[in-house]
């Protein structure tokens, strides 16, 4: 009985160790921040907003992509003089050519570390049925093609540099999530685009990460929106497709966004932390799944039979009674 409990208590201490040099190896950073320069996309708002003013604060030099005026206004203002902004559009690939001519002659005396393409849409949450081709090319155009053009124009810099390509997907790229076909395509492709890209470039240097956020509270889950999405695409399907998931579907929808307010997570800056930590540790991670619901949710669905997973995220029966939200075209109220 002495010699289990003194191999239990080895064991433990081992455990504890690797822990703690697992921990320490994790937490350190690269050296010489103020002379790394990191380009990020969709920096308006949202976690590319967050990940500029982060990296800012850190003493590492940003040029941060934005689509508007405004963000790039808004953007200058919190943040020091070491940050630039640049207006680019990753869906017009002149605009995204100007932003590598900007950013190459920014960095033509430290070289550009790295690129993150954070920019994003979610445009649809609706049944497939009710989402058109055009919402589907959309999603595709921003989340992956865009994805793909930046990396096209950037990849020779980063090259140069023997730096880090940051690309953010979502858990749902993982994972078949129902009402979000355009979105779960678009994410899943950014995810095999990037695997491809860290092999082809396995001995160059370069290294390239997936950022896989759960649901966090941004403009892209405010309920409200999410609601009007839904009720925009129920008034344009055909009446048929409106019969089928207006009812029971509907109303198990509409249950899904008002949980999604309740329990998705307040802590955005945890995206921003993870986004840095692929940058500027010394020992990055090939994936980062974040938040709690992308670990103790969609990990787990990762692991279960492809059938059980149909049952868990599957749909209700289609008809039933209209949904009433839909009907009398109201607004979400709690």
């Amino acid at each position: 009985m002495m010699l289990y409990l003194i191999v239990f208590a080895a064991v433990c201490v081992v455990i504890i160790i690797i822990f703690l040099i697992s921990n320490s190896l994790y937490r350190e950073e690269i050296s010489n921040l103020s002379k790394r320069c990191v380009f990020i996309t969709g920096c308006d708002t949202g976690f590319g907003n967050l990940l500029a003013c982060t990296l800012d604060a850190k003493g590492v030099s940003v040029i941060a992509g934005c689509l508007t005026e405004k963000g790039a206004r808004d953007l200058d203002i919190k943040t020091s003089s070491r940050l630039k902004t640049v207006i680019v559009d990753i869906t017009d690939q002149t605009s995204v050519r100007k932003a590598y001519e900007f950013t190459s002659e920014q960095t033509k005396d430290t070289g550009l570390w790295g690129v993150v393409n954070n920019a994003g849409i979610m445009p649809t949450y609706a049944p497939t049925e009710w989402t058109t081709l055009e919402e589907f090319e959309r999603a595709c155009k921003v989340n992956l093609f865009g994805t793909v053009s930046v990396t096209l124009a950037f990849l020779p810099l980063l090259r140069q540099s023997r730096g880090r390509l940051v690309n953010v997907c979502s858990v749902t790229s993982n994972c078949g999530y129902p009402g979000l076909s355009n979105y779960v395509v678009s994410k899943a492709g950014v995810k095999m685009f990037t695997s491809c890209v860290r092999r082809e470039l396995l001995h160059t240097g370069v290294t390239a990460h997936t950022i896989e956020p759960g649901g966090f509270k941004t403009n892209i889950t405010d309920k409200h929106r999410l609601f009007d999405i839904l009720l925009k695409a129920y008034q344009r399907a055909e009446p048929d497709a409106q019969k089928c998931y207006g009812g029971d579907i509907s109303r198990y929808l509409i249950g899904g966004i008002k949980n999604t307010a309740k329990y998705v997570s307040t802590r955005p800056q945890n995206v921003a932390d993870t986004m840095a930590h692929a940058l500027l540790a010394k020992y990055p991670k090939c994936r980062y799944l974040v938040g709690p619901d992308a670990h103790l949710f969609f990990r787990l669905m990762s692991y279960l039979p492809e059938r059980a997973v149909d049952y868990i995220l599957g749909w209700p029966a289609p008809y039933g009674t209209l949904c009433p939200e839909l009907k009398e075209s109201r607004l979400l109220t709690n």
